[in-house]
């Protein structure tokens, strides 16, 4: 047996610039290869015809290494990305409170947030941001221009602002707080006895945030729960497993990680609370991923909410993320994820030919059938969550897909508030507006359709001038409450609640 050599990781550290915090055995075909390396470094350095970057050598190398595991969740991160995952994660930052994006090369303000400095500056949606601290934003991406906005709270930030109706532009300071992204950001009651409760992100604030809006929906009268996961890509194991333990009794498995160095593990339930065996239906589609996908397959599982929607993304494993000496952060896969019947809903990204390494795959020509553990109803393990009852989200048509690429919803929400400023919360989008949006898009944003292309997909234009308006004059709030009434999966999941006292009850009505 070839006798290992024990190496610290300090000799990586000065090649692929992995941090100096652990010792790894690496065997001596190993220690040849980053020998190698190192010549191939240095002469590439002294040699190459042109000046070359070492620095971008070096990442590459990194970023390369990574890629060849063909596994897209384990990065390297710079420091930025980090800052901005650890934002994510954490849900806050010192900044000024706008969602901000661009619209025809220009930095935009897209929506100010309810209460935070931005708002209380009266920046309004659609706000061009010419320059920061006297710097134009010009040509630069919104990346760098939100890097240049955020900072210490109780700092200042000069904004100069060009507005739609206003014909000289005009600054701004605004004083930078702690913003809070929140990860419940809307609730509601659907019926006098249905609830709604839509959460985005699974941040170190969502238990708390989801057990305030659970709270209010049962003391408004709320007896059964529509609970929205979709287009949430998920966050953190532990608010996953939090989140679970709502719907739950105490010591019901929620979730198990396996990974090749960690022996399995199980996260059980603890906590009870006093909310009751509920009715309830979890909407989730293609964007609910990762801690999404833990709280949907127990709750399916353990036969305690009914699942409806399209399939779930299908990331079913754990990352661990460990900081650089240079700010950035590698972020590793180490664990793959099984619900409570045994599922791993981990969805295959490789081909077995093109990876160095070996890949646990589930095979998807075969249909991977699960038992669920009260009710013994047939689940599918095959890359994500299979939901009970499968609906399409309705598709687009070209014409709506180019003006919602090209953010022409947006841009006339705007213009549309500045020229009529009497609007109140109940105003229709009718024929009128729609012909005046015909012919704004023709006329300014200079867009060729037939007449017969935009009286097809009418209802749906109406709905999302209708929804942008909203969001432009009376804040997210309103715009959640506006889109959930007319949304096609809440419903269908009000239709399936309305009639139903238990959710065995609901299930059996559905067979």
């Amino acid at each position: 047996m070839k006798k290992k050599i024990f190496i610290p990781i300090i000799v990586i550290s000065l090649v692929f610039a992995v941090i100096i915090t652990q010792w790894v055995w690496a065997k001596p075909d190993t220690y040849t290869s980053l020998r190698i390396f190192n010549k191939i470094l240095k002469d590439v350095e002294d040699n190459y015809v042109d000046e070359v970057n070492t620095d971008s050598l070096l990442k590459g190398a990194i970023n390369g290494m990574l890629n060849s595991l063909k596994d897209p969740h384990t990065q390297y991160l710079t420091k930025e990305e980090y800052e901005q995952l650890r934002v994510t994660t954490e849900g806050e930052f010192g900044g000024i409170g706008a969602q901000i994006g661009t619209r025809e090369d220009k930095i935009v303000i897209i929506s100010p947030i309810e209460g935070t400095p931005a708002y209380r500056a009266g920046l309004i949606p659609g706000d061009h941001i010419m320059m920061v601290d006297s710097v134009p934003t010009k040509g630069k991406s919104v990346d760098i221009v939100v890097k240049q906005i955020r900072g210490t709270p109780g700092t200042k930030v000069l904004l100069t602002i060009q507005r739609e109706g206003i014909p000289e532009p005009f600054n701004v300071e605004i004083t930078r707080s702690v913003i809070k992204l929140e990860a419940v950001p809307y609730y509601g009651m659907v019926t006098k006895d249905i609830g709604y409760i839509y959460l985005s992100s699974f941040s170190r604030t969502a238990d708390a945030e989801f057990k305030a809006g659970l709270d209010s929906l049962f003391t408004w009268g709320a007896k059964k729960i529509i609970f929205d996961l979709r287009g949430n890509s998920g966050g953190l194991l532990q608010e996953g497993i939090a989140i679970s333990e709502f719907f739950l009794s105490p010591n019901k498995d929620i979730v198990t990680t396996k990974g090749r160095i960690e022996p399995p593990r199980t996260f059980k339930s603890q906590k009870s609370y006093a909310y009751g065996e509920f009715p309830m239906i979890t909407l989730v589609d293609g964007g609910s991923a990762s801690a999404s996908e833990i709280v949907a397959g127990a709750l399916q599982d353990w036969d305690r909410s009914l699942i409806i929607g399209t399939n779930t993304f299908g990331k079913g494993s754990v990352q661990n993320v460990i900081p650089l000496e240079d700010g950035g952060a590698l972020k590793l896969t180490t664990a793959r994820w099984y619900t409570p019947s045994g599922r791993c809903i981990d969805k295959p990204f490789v081909e077995e030919e093109t990876s160095l390494v070996n890949v646990t795959r589930v095979d998807s020509s075969k249909k991977n059938i699960y038992i669920t553990l009260n009710l013994k109803r047939k689940v599918y393990g095959n890359g994500g969550i299979t939901p009970d009852i499968m609906i399409e989200p309705r598709k687009l048509t070209k014409l709506e897909t180019d003006i919602w690429i090209k953010g022409y919803f947006f841009d006339f929400a705007v213009h549309y508030t500045n020229t009529h400023k009497d609007l109140n919360k109940d105003f229709v989008v009718d024929n009128k507006v729609l012909d005046y949006f015909a012919t704004y898009l023709k006329e300014k944003k200079k867009m060729d359709f037939t007449q017969a292309q935009f009286d097809s997909a009418k209802t749906a234009l109406a709905e999302r001038i209708k929804q942008e308006i909203t969001l432009n004059l009376f804040g997210r709030k309103e715009m959640y409450r506006y889109r959930t009434g007319i949304d096609p999966l809440v419903q269908k999941a009000v239709e399936l609640l309305k009639e139903v006292g238990s959710q065995k009850e609901l299930f059996r009505n559905i067979k």
